[in-house]
């Protein structure tokens, strides 16, 4: 009986060591990152930028850091833990001038690899149907993971946000694999639409002025991504991004065996998904 207790004071006492230390990890990277935000100088920003991915590798060497909650941290930061459990994203954004933005993205494997992804700011042709890895990747910020299987291979959809520019922000539809070698691959061909062409991602540009919601949601046994259908206040503004706006009506996805088939004009509220108002810019 005495060994027992002993064993289990020795099991509390462990366990919140690793918590304790584990916070002390969340405060220096809230620290460290609020300083990379408030900075606005840019050669400084990115300095103090290392400073954090230092803290970050540091953090992240623990190995129960991948469960762990991180609730403050996730104030600043995108930590989200896809709902299979093989992998962690530690994701931020720095803003730039006329508020164009600078990303980065560590996925952190369940084995403790981390894979580190490089914003490629250079242009891309045909973006929506490029294929990507992780040296070319669309930055952004991610805030829903969606694991699904397809032929025998795991797909994520990856939903996400850019704050593009001092005009208007970006909603993203990123598709992603990750090979047993951990090699990352973005743009899987599952976004099909009524036409007969299918994307590799899908990207969203709307004014800065109005928003966009884009999620994703479970009804009557189906898989959808909502999200407000975008247009120009004007017919002689339909080739400019910058100014679309919501009018008020949705649009969908709606996973089908392989991928996502596009539905136009999509009732989401007889499926009672969501209810507005849900005006969240990130989300």
């Amino acid at each position: 009986m005495l060994k027992w207790k002993f064993s289990f004071c020795f099991l509390l006492v462990f366990s919140a060591f690793i918590s304790q230390t584990l916070q002390d990890y969340e405060l220096k990277l809230i620290s460290k990152l609020e300083n990379v935000h408030f900075e606005k100088n840019y050669d400084k920003a990115m300095q103090l930028n290392e400073e954090f991915k230092n803290a970050l590798e540091e953090a992240i060497s623990n190995s129960e850091i991948f469960n762990y909650p991180l609730d403050s941290l996730s104030k600043f930061m995108s930590t989200e833990i896809s709902p299979d459990g093989n992998f962690r994203i530690f994701n931020w954004n720095i803003e730039l001038s006329n508020q164009r933005q600078y990303y980065e993205c560590w996925i952190l494997m369940k084995n403790l690899t981390i894979l580190k992804l490089n914003d490629f700011k250079n242009e891309i042709p045909e973006i929506e149907y490029a294929s990507l890895d992780a040296n070319s990747w669309f930055g952004a910020l991610y805030y829903s993971i969606i694991p699904k299987e397809r032929k025998n291979k795991t797909v994520y959809t990856l939903l996400g946000w850019d704050g593009n520019n001092m005009f208007s922000n970006k909603k993203i539809i990123e598709s992603m694999t990750i090979s047993k070698k951990n090699k990352i691959q973005f743009g899987v061909p599952i976004f099909k639409y009524p036409n007969g062409k299918t994307k590799k991602r899908v990207i969203f540009q709307y004014s800065k002025q109005s928003y966009m919601s884009l999620k994703h949601r479970q009804a009557r046994k189906q898989d959808y991504l909502i999200f407000d259908h975008l247009m120009p206040p004007s017919p002689h503004l339909k080739e400019f991004a910058d100014w679309y706006v919501t009018d008020l009506s949705f649009d969908a996805f709606q996973w089908n065996e392989n991928q996502w088939d596009f539905k136009r004009d999509f009732d989401a509220k007889s499926l009672k998904v969501f209810k507005r108002p849900f005006n969240d810019p990130n989300k």
